[in-house]
């Protein structure tokens, strides 16, 4: 299931840049991308939140998101230039 949380930031990046939609559409593919990582991951995330506290799924999730936009970013500039 966490996988196709990944096909679908993929494909939404690629289509926000052919279409010319905002740069901020990469943020929303990381969200989205990070979703599917945290739900691959569920279990460790329940154990590092229980051990680090409730501050720990922010932390992650902004990780993530920033992670995600480097996988993101260039679909999104690329599609845009094909578009």
């Amino acid at each position: 299931m966490g996988g196709v949380f990944y096909l679908i930031g993929i494909v939404l990046a690629g289509y926000a840049g052919y279409t010319g939609l905002d740069w901020y559409f990469i943020f929303i593919s990381s969200i989205i991308m990070a979703v599917g990582y945290f739900i691959i991951r569920a279990s460790q995330i329940r154990g590092i939140i229980s051990d680090d506290g409730a501050v720990a799924f922010p932390k992650l999730l902004f990780i993530q998101v920033v992670t995600y936009s480097i996988v993101t970013a260039p679909v999104y500039f690329i599609a845009a230039a094909l578009g």
